[in-house]
């Protein structure tokens, strides 16, 4: 029963250690995204400025 207990605990410290480390990636991931929409939108804007001076 003890051993159980134990792996039990350790269990649920992995899962909260996963969730952790899985929020940490969604945010990061967030984060990339919303820096290539950025660039996509830069280059867009710079690409049609150029076809206006052209």
């Amino acid at each position: 029963m003890a051993v159980s207990n134990i792996l039990q605990n350790t269990n649920i410290e992995l899962i909260e250690k996963l969730q952790t480390e899985n929020q940490l990636l969604i945010e990061e991931n967030k984060k990339l995204n919303d820096t290539v929409g950025w660039m996509h939108d830069t280059i867009w804007q710079l690409v049609r400025r150029q076809r206006m001076e052209s």
